[in-house]
């Protein structure tokens, strides 16, 4: 349900904010829109454009600086009512109302659409191994997980080519590519996002050969291990499934053992690689394990 929730916040909230510009300049300048302007058009300026422009693969909990800029856009709207005695015209019970609005639809962003409400997985045990995973590589030939057994192995759920901070994290995870090899982890991102959209993904990363994008077809890996998340993908995106993946991290040693495990419940906090990495060196912990 909250998939099909997203896109009209966005867009909503977004336009508002554009309609509080126009406001602005046909009112003559009147200050009350500002607050409308901001209260709405931040958070959608932030997920559509700064998440991507700036790479931002995380972010904090309770986004603190946006949920501030929000606040302080109310209050700058509220002040300028009571600056004027009061109400005097129809278009002020607008701005106010815009604002309201963007306040209220923030919070439910933050609180309620960003929290997956998820319980650690049982099939996530550090120090032992995962169920058999069914996967299929881009070339549509079919896989396991037990084609990983000999190698340490990066496993990367995310959600789909849609997600920004999901495309953000896999490009950090490239970034540490010989730092990988070097100690000699593949890596395999997973996705149900279908083959057409992840061979995509692979041309624009240019994947080098110890990384390789596997399909998840129907969620039965994601299932498997209790991390799919139905209904999960926003409404209104054309090409790519209704139901998606819970973003989760693990990582595996050469028998096929959990090593570390991040389950975050919070679909913008990523686990940052230098968290991880380690856990592969010769002498890494194996209690680096994380869950919701």
């Amino acid at each position: 349900m909250k998939g099909k929730l997203i896109l009209p916040y966005i867009m909503s909230n977004m336009l508002s904010g554009v309609g509080s510009a126009v406001m602005f300049y046909l009112s003559g300048f009147d200050p009350i829109w500002i607050g409308a302007f901001f209260a709405t058009f931040t958070m959608p300026f932030f997920l559509m454009v700064l998440a991507g422009a700036l790479g931002i693969s995380r972010t904090s909990k309770n986004l603190p600086v946006i949920q501030l800029i929000n606040l302080a856009a109310v209050v700058w709207a509220v002040y300028q009512i009571n600056a004027r005695g009061g109400f005097t015209v129809t278009s002020e019970y607008v701005a106010i109302g815009v604002a309201l609005y963007g306040a209220i639809t923030i919070q439910w962003y933050i609180r309620v659409f960003s929290n997956y409400g998820r319980e650690p997985s049982a099939a996530i045990e550090n120090g032992k191994g995962l169920p058999e995973l069914s996967l299929q590589r881009l070339d549509g030939t079919n896989t396991t997980s037990a084609s990983f057994a000999g190698e340490k192995t990066l496993l990367v759920f995310f959600r789909a080519n849609w997600c920004p901070f999901c495309m953000n994290q896999l490009k950090e995870v490239k970034e540490k590519a010989d730092q990988l090899a070097k100690a000699g982890v593949k890596v395999k991102f997973i996705s149900n996002q279908g083959v057409k959209n992840s061979t995509k993904l692979a041309k624009d990363l240019d994947l080098p050969a110890h990384f390789e994008i596997l399909q998840d077809n129907n969620l039965a890996a994601a299932k498997a291990l209790g991390i799919d998340d139905i209904g999960g993908a926003p409404s209104g995106m054309p090409g790519y499934p209704v139901d998606t993946v819970k973003a989760t991290v693990i990582g595996l040693d050469e028998e096929g053992k959990v090593i570390f495990g991040d389950e975050t419940d919070n679909y913008r906090m990523r686990p940052h690689p230098e968290t991880f990495l380690h856990v592969f060196e010769p002498h890494g912990s194996v209690r680096a394990f994380s869950a919701a």
